[in-house]
């Protein structure tokens, strides 16, 4: 029975951290030939989901209160003088692994580390390159580049990139498709929770709403979502929603400065939620203002609520699924455009709900579950 050990860089509710979660969650339910552990480099707020799956390690030591560090550091004088890392690292020497699975390209820095366990490593690539040099550090994807046996691609674009910009073997890189949106598919549409919730944050209950959802960063293009907003502006009907990242962050707090002075009315931020869905389905069109975005999950959860989606060319891999059937996609950060497709969309309901039904039929054709769990398996099956 094969040992794995999978590393995520934290466990935050993020596109890269959600996948991993869901493959073991199916890898625990159909109780294939293995077992597992996970290891943490930080936590998060799904981190209890991750400790229900497999036995989790952490990498770095969680935040104390200053008492409970002056009591560590004193019983470390007397039992041990290794640090918190290296002690992580001999509980995991001894469970003798036969295989490491690190998912995304931020791990670069503990990998040296890691291939102390003397087992093959496999990097699961969720970015392109704009996220390559967001994330991490030339050294660090150095690390990463010379320490792994292989790669996992989660799409065309990701493989691509690997192999025209970075020279690594097309053999040595395998795509694995991302998984059906779990609740997305048994989510049922609920138009008096929809009118709650808009109520809730004083949007008319008729407005037409444009959502984005994810961090709140330059790369997701929040910048440009505003700058939509803003040409929209005398629009009173049509409304913006963005859902995610967190209030205590730069760049949440640097665009909430720009909403705020560029007097914008019709646009709402909220941090994370527990409940995504509901938000989502109240949206009337998916806007993915992403600069770069791989292939991007709420893409398929938008699809499976027959929601049309509008994206820009050479932005990632949203384009190779909307293609000219389920959405927009719109010349690479061509504002004017985006605006044109968003008003098309709200005087053309027959083409909103067109859209939004070959959406989810080619969600649930390319998707599917047991396809890509077979896949997955396959990938760990291998010989490295």
């Amino acid at each position: 029975m094969k040992n794995i050990l999978f590393v995520s860089h934290d466990a935050n509710r993020a596109g890269a951290q959600i996948l991993l979660l869901r493959f073991l969650r199916l890898l625990k339910d159909r109780k294939q030939d293995f077992t597992f552990s996970i290891l943490l480099k930080d936590g998060g707020l799904i981190e209890e989901d991750f400790k229900v799956v497999a036995p989790v390690y952490f990498w770095k030591q969680k935040v104390q209160s200053r008492k409970r560090i002056l009591i560590n550091k004193f019983i470390g004088k007397i039992t041990s003088t290794k640090s918190p890392e290296n002690q992580t690292l001999e509980s995991l020497k001894e469970q003798k692994f036969d295989l490491i699975i690190s998912n995304t390209i931020t791990n670069g820095d503990i990998l040296p580390a890691l291939k102390e366990l003397n087992c093959p490593i496999i990097t699961y690539v969720h970015e392109l390159e704009m996220g390559i040099q967001q994330y991490t550090t030339p050294e660090y994807f150095r690390n990463i580049v010379k320490l792994s046996n292989a790669f996992v691609a989660c799409g065309e674009a990701v493989k691509l990139n690997l192999i025209e910009n970075h020279h690594i073997d097309a053999d040595l890189i395998s795509v694995l498709p991302s998984l059906l949106p779990e609740t997305a598919l048994s989510y049922m549409a609920d138009s008096d929770k929809t009118i709650k919730l808009k109520n809730q944050y004083g949007i008319p209950e008729d407005a037409f709403l444009v959502g984005g959802i994810g961090t709140v960063d330059l790369r997701k293009g929040v910048d440009i979502f505003l700058q939509v907003a803003k040409k929209l502006n005398n629009h009173k009907e049509i409304y913006f929603f963005w859902l995610g990242g967190q209030n205590t962050e730069t760049d949440y707090k640097i665009f909430q400065i720009d909403n705020n002075r560029l007097d914008l009315e019709n646009v709402t931020f909220q941090t994370s939620v527990s409940n995504p869905l509901d938000y989502m389905a109240s949206f009337d069109v998916f806007f993915v203002s992403s600069r770069e975005d791989p292939y991007p999950l709420v893409v398929l959860e938008a699809a499976t609520l027959q929601k049309p989606i509008i994206c820009f060319d050479k932005a990632g891999g949203a384009k190779d699924f909307v293609e000219q059937d389920c959405g927009f996609i719109v010349d690479y950060l061509d504002i004017d455009k985006t605006v044109g497709k968003i008003v098309e969309l709200k005087d053309n309901t027959a083409l909103r709900q067109q859209m939004g039904k070959i959406g989810r039929k080619k969600v649930l054709e390319r998707h599917n579950q047991d396809n890509a769990f077979k896949t997955f398996v396959e990938i760990l099956n291998k010989e490295y």
